[in-house]
């Protein structure tokens, strides 16, 4: 009895110990279940402010982006205002100094040019430090000759550096390749800019240019630009702050010597958007030597850079020899004075055949009542501005089948935003205020026209197309339009990518295709262009081709649309 009742006491005491375990097991998972729940609230409340704070970012950013815009929008307007009166200033200046003038006045006009080209460049770093802060700064990589980047900044500044009694010396390094390929714009204002602050701070002394290869590999060049002079110095202190915004040294700071102090902090900027190095080397009292080192691709070269340079005089002593062809142009611009300027730069050309309008819609009324060879049409005008009249033009082009006349944008807004809009609103090229006689006359025999454009169809293979039926309902011209169609499109863009990319072999291949299956459609203006592209891409000269790009797709919709006009006939 003693035994059974022992093993009652043991099984009630573990009963209680399991009674025991599972009370505190419970309360363990209610407050684990309570832990959680607490969690999951601190979740939701973590999540809640996440939200909130993503708005709130969303908020800001998209406020950066409108600030930014509305910047931009800023720039582009004052680049316009200032740049349009300066244009008058300068063209005029330059027109009334190829007149017969006595030295009096000759010496008036030399002060109205001088101080028209300092606010030209103070604005010019305005507005580069604008677009630098704005992101709005892009590289535009081409073809680099040093040699004759070097010989044309010379040219250019030359009488300024004389000006000061001072001597230009050159020293070009003879192992660098005669082509490179970089920004040769942004390297010539990186030069320009120093060599005129070298020669600004400097009196009858020297100024040197320097140009060394510092290492050489199968692809790349890497290239040390120095300029060197004999002027004031620049201390120690003075160096350590040199290259930022609107700093200058003590000195620098007299009217003596002028300036806003942005050119240098805008040349490091520059250098830095081309991956390079800048600084500066200089003893106060001894003179300064300004460098920065860039890696530029190596391009093939044929010839050598004094060849280079002999054929481009040869070339330019010849055209300056030309008479200008037979022009007819319309000019379209708002502004009396801008309009004035360049009617008398026109007629200096030789160009007498020229109607002016006010509007973009004045611009379209001359356009459908007779031909011009080109068309110079403002960025900005009332009423209707040049973006707007230009793409009606283009409308009209397409549907009358007409050949494409080349309409040149003039603007004072040279960002490279501004320029993409007048590419894509149909315009050929641009032409940024102020702008000389040399200039103007280039961009015109650019792409004037001396013959007569070639035809949209070659009717007679058309023709010959169009009175073969086919046993169904549709007429092969038809069918084979539409098959033409569904490639080309695709096929232009290839080309365009082959010849952007310097693919020379694709290049060659693609256009070729593409100029036979359009000989045999009879489409004649177009497959032209293809011919030449496939020419450019034979000879690994596809750079040459890419102006011809834009001229693609107008031709092919002009084709498409004049095909199937005939084809419903």
């Amino acid at each position: 009895m003693s035994n059974e009742s022992g093993e009652i006491q043991r099984l009630r005491r573990t009963i209680e110990q399991l009674s025991d375990q599972m009370i505190r097991s419970k309360e363990q998972e209610e407050r684990t279940l309570s832990e959680f729940s607490d969690m999951n609230n601190e979740l939701v409340t973590l999540q809640r402010m996440l939200a909130k704070n993503n708005n709130s970012l969303e908020a800001a950013r998209q406020q950066a982006v409108d600030a930014g815009d509305s910047k931009i929008a800023f720039i582009a307007g004052i680049s316009h205002d200032f740049r349009t009166p300066l244009n008058g200033i300068l063209g005029m200046a330059e027109m009334l100094k190829l007149s017969p003038l006595s030295e009096e006045q000759e010496n008036s006009v030399s002060v109205i040019q001088d101080a028209a080209k300092l606010l030209l460049k103070l604005i010019q770093d305005l507005l580069d430090l604008s677009k630098l802060e704005a992101g709005q700064m892009r590289l535009e990589l081409g073809e680099v000759d040093l040699q004759e980047t070097i010989n044309y900044i010379v040219r250019l500044l030359e009488p300024q550096v004389r000006k000061n009694g001072n001597q230009l010396s050159i020293d070009c390094d003879p192992r660098i390749s005669t082509l490179l390929e970089g920004d040769p714009t942004r390297i010539t204002q990186i030069l320009i800019n120093l060599i005129q602050n070298a020669n600004k701070f400097t009196s009858e002394g020297t100024v040197r240019i320097r140009v060394t290869l510092v290492e050489d590999d199968e692809v790349t060049q890497m290239i040390r630009f120095e300029v060197e002079d004999t002027g004031i110095g620049i201390s120690e202190e003075d160096q350590n702050q040199l290259f930022q915004p609107y700093m200058q040294t003590e000195r620098g700071r007299s009217s003596e010597y002028g300036g806003t102090g942005l050119g240098l902090s805008i040349c490091r900027s520059l250098v830095t958007l081309m991956e390079g190095r800048i600084g500066v080397d200089s003893q106060e009292g001894e003179g300064s030597t300004f460098w920065f080192e860039l890696t530029l691709g190596k391009k093939d070269g044929n010839q050598s850079a004094n060849q280079s340079v002999a054929s481009a005089q040869e070339q330019q002593g010849q055209d300056m020899d030309d008479e200008a062809p037979s022009v007819s142009v319309l000019l379209a611009d708002d502004n009396v004075i801008n309009r004035q300027l360049v009617m008398l730069q026109l007629k200096k050309l030789g160009i007498t055949q020229v109607d002016a309008v006010v509007n973009g819609e004045e611009a379209i009324a001359a356009f459908l009542s007779k031909k011009y060879s080109l068309i110079l049409m403002d960025y900005m005008m009332p009423l209707m501005d040049g973006l707007e009249a230009t793409r009606k033009i283009r409308s009209i082009e397409m549907d009358e089948m007409r050949h494409t006349t080349p309409i040149i944008a003039m603007t004072g807004n040279v960002m490279q935003g501004e320029k993409d809009k007048c590419k894509e609103a149909g315009m050929n090229d641009f032409i940024g205020k102020p702008f000389t006689l040399e200039i103007l006359s280039k961009m015109i025999e650019k792409w004037q026209q001396s013959s007569e454009p070639t035809e949209v169809l070659n009717m007679s293979i058309v023709h010959e197309i169009a009175e073969l039926n086919t046993d169904g309902d549709r007429t092969l011209l038809g069918m084979l339009l539409d098959m033409y169609r569904t490639d080309t499109p695709g096929k232009i863009e290839a080309l365009r990518r082959h010849i952007v990319s310097g693919d020379h072999v694709a290049a060659t291949e693609v256009a070729h295709d593409l100029k036979s299956g359009s000989l045999s459609l009879g489409i004649r203006y177009l497959s032209t262009l293809f011919a030449q592209i496939e020419q450019f891409a034979k000879e690994g000269q596809s750079r040459k081709a890419e102006p011809l790009l834009d001229a693609l797709l107008p031709a092919y919709q002009a084709a498409c649309a004049a095909l199937q006009r005939v084809s419903k006939d």
